[in-house]
């Protein structure tokens, strides 16, 4: 008798320990994926805010450029912003082509990868 309660005991203790092990499993994978998904998210919003400030540049230099060709340095900065209204017309024309898809495919990508 007393050694089926003592096997009762020992089991109840390995069946406690083994949730305590799998809820610290749990608990590592999360903070694993978390981890994982901030820096990735601090690398990219670094480099798009790098890539804007590129962009800014270029637009600035270019709107000089064509200011002084035209004579004009309020004309080549409209010029430059009508180049910008095209291009943000074409892209929220495509924008399921060209955004969304892509993203929502590296999202998945990412979340599938991890497990």
């Amino acid at each position: 008798m007393e050694t089926t309660k003592s096997r009762i005991n020992d089991l109840t203790g390995h069946i406690r320990e083994y949730i305590e092990t799998r809820i610290d499993i749990v608990k590592l994978d999360a903070a694993d994926t978390i981890s994982s998904a901030a820096s990735s998210m601090a690398s990219w919003v670094l480099i798009s805010i790098l890539g804007l400030m590129m962009v800014m540049l270029i637009t600035i230099g270019g709107a000089i450029a064509i200011g002084a060709l035209i004579n004009n340095y309020a004309g080549g900065c409209f010029i430059m912003a009508g180049i910008y209204f095209i291009l943000m017309l074409v892209v929220y024309y495509n924008r399921e082509n060209w955004v969304r898809i892509p993203v929502l495919n590296s999202i998945i990508k990412n979340i599938y990868n991890n497990e």
